[in-house]
């Protein structure tokens, strides 16, 4: 069974702009209510919308200006993270000529107590979803 999905895209804007929402712990993820952006390893922020349910998000680890990782339950909306309940999200921001190119990887499908079916839908799910919310992030870096 597929383990992780990938995709990336260049955006034109500063790192520094770039940086500054990749970091959003849960950006990708819409909520009702905003949530304060505690960046801190280990902190935890709740995103939830009437539409999409309840998603909580753990800061994992951040390198400046280059690395971000979240722990979520994509496939658990309401559920809080426990093993066997959660993937890892890992960004990577790189610079290019003119701007910067980020990269994503959400890794452990395969290790969710889950059935193959909603495992595999997951993964649909969300390789349409990461497409759909690294264009949004394009858009708002270069507005």
């Amino acid at each position: 069974m597929q383990d992780s999905i990938e995709r990336s895209i260049a955006i034109e804007a500063p790192i520094e702009r770039v940086w500054e929402l990749v970091t959003e712990p849960g950006w990708w993820a819409p909520t009702d209510v905003p949530v304060e952006a505690d960046r801190t390893p280990g902190h935890v922020v709740v995103r939830e919308s009437e539409k999409w349910g309840r998603f909580p998000v753990e800061v994992v680890e951040l390198r400046p200006m280059s690395y971000a990782a979240f722990r979520w339950s994509s496939m658990f909306p309401g559920e809080d993270l426990t093993p066997g309940r959660t993937t890892l999200i890992e960004f990577t921001v790189s610079p290019t000529d003119d701007g910067v190119r980020v990269s994503v990887i959400e890794s452990g499908f395969s290790q969710l107590d889950a059935t193959d079916e909603l495992r595999a839908q997951g993964i649909e799910s969300n390789s349409g979803g990461w497409t759909e919310e690294l264009s949004s992030l394009r858009n708002r870096a270069e507005a």
